[in-house]
């Protein structure tokens, strides 16, 4: 059965997350409903990584209590939504995406235990998005620049949704390395970086386990600047 998870943050507290069990995902698959080969194996999408905590984190840091509210924010490959639902609690209207149709199920059940009226569920594959129309004012984004073979596919979709000075915070341990992400990126967006800390995941003897991750912002740029 689909467990709750609780991840407490500073300031906004706890936040309920629902993780699909392996069984959870045998039974789906048992309906007929194919995962592909990557999703089934791995196993990527259920479980709170510590680059969303660290996110998440960051973006309560940035956006307390309530500076993003009526901002439009898609997270993509949301997983356990954990960031898509601290930018709900800060008053964004959170579209949460994933190309897993099973993560819609856990998303919004996880937003109606945490009071999140607002938002929105998208199946989205990121090299699949024709009639796609919706722009955001922000995109988000954990663990997503994990192979070379996706980054193109992540740029053109970004600056497809994204609108002119649109910004994109994305989190992970800097698995490509910074270089293969700027070539990918640098010509239709302005990308900074910072290290973030976090402690996760939480250990039975109360030790802290701290671990450095890379935030990376990118800004849209006009069409001016793209030279």
């Amino acid at each position: 059965m689909a467990k709750a998870e609780v991840v407490t943050l500073p300031k906004v507290g706890m936040i309920q997350l629902v993780i699909q069990s392996k069984r959870d995902i045998r039974a789906y698959e048992k309906k007929g409903n194919a995962l592909d080969a990557e999703s089934n194996e791995w196993f990527y999408w259920n479980r709170v990584w510590a680059s969303e905590v660290a996110l998440s984190e960051f973006l309560i840091r940035e956006f307390y209590p309530d500076s993003l509210k009526g901002k439009t924010i898609l997270e993509l490959g949301c997983g356990t939504g954990l960031a898509g639902l601290v930018s709900g609690k800060l008053g964004g209207v959170p579209t949460f995406s994933d190309k897993v149709p099973m993560v819609m199920e856990s998303t919004r059940e996880a937003c109606r235990l945490n009071g999140i009226q607002d938002f929105s569920t998208l199946v989205l594959d990121w090299a699949k998005w024709n009639g796609l129309t919706q722009r955001f004012d922000m995109v988000l984004g954990s663990e997503i620049f994990y192979d070379n073979a996706f980054l193109d596919d992540i740029c053109r979709l970004l600056d497809h949704v994204m609108a002119v000075g649109g910004v994109g915070y994305f989190c992970d341990p800097n698995r490509l390395g910074l270089e293969a992400v700027q070539s990918s990126f640098a010509k239709w967006f302005t990308l900074t970086t910072r290290d973030l800390e976090v402690e996760w995941p939480p250990t039975r003897s109360g030790k802290v386990k701290k671990k450095i991750v890379l935030l990376y912002q990118l800004v849209k740029k006009s069409s001016g600047e793209r030279k």
